[in-house]
């Protein structure tokens, strides 16, 4: 018996892009999180326990965020899905003008993120947000596009 028509099955999926932070830097910031923990715990003196705090913060925000706002991005032919801790939307197409990679350079450091472009709003996801080349993710998530207008 097909699998398409047995009992229970699901339909076939449309195909769509899915974009999530990269699962190694959330363990690597996972590890950090229990080294910043012992830190506190073996620091001895009040602005040695206050940075590992900070440490401990930062870094326990960069997991639950991964965890949480996971995909960060899905495209399909219907539109674009975005989950980030600042914007939650689901944009069709047409409210789309434009998805793209923008490239900036200061004080010496190249920085490459993926815009969207929806009239009045515009959503910034960084590479590490999207676990990939932002230049990469824009040329892919464009091709689910509809060629009608």
């Amino acid at each position: 018996m097909d699998d398409e028509t047995s009992p229970g099955a699901e339909p076939p999926r449309a195909p769509a892009l899915t974009c999530r932070p990269d699962r190694r830097f959330t363990a690597l910031a996972g590890a950090g999180v229990v080294a910043a923990l012992v830190a506190l715990a073996l620091a001895g003196d009040g602005p040695s326990r206050a940075m590992a705090a900070v440490a401990v913060a930062v870094l326990l925000v960069y997991v639950v965020s991964d965890v949480v706002f996971s995909p960060r991005l899905v495209a399909s032919v219907e539109g674009l899905t975005v989950r980030s801790p600042l914007v939650r939307t689901t944009l069709p197409w047409a409210a789309v003008e434009d998805v793209r990679a923008d490239t900036r350079i200061r004080l010496g450091l190249r920085s490459t993120t993926l815009e969207i472009d929806a009239g009045e709003t515009l959503i910034v996801l960084s590479g590490r947000a999207i676990g990939g080349d932002p230049a990469v993710v824009a040329e892919l998530a464009r091709s689910f596009r509809p060629l009608t207008r």
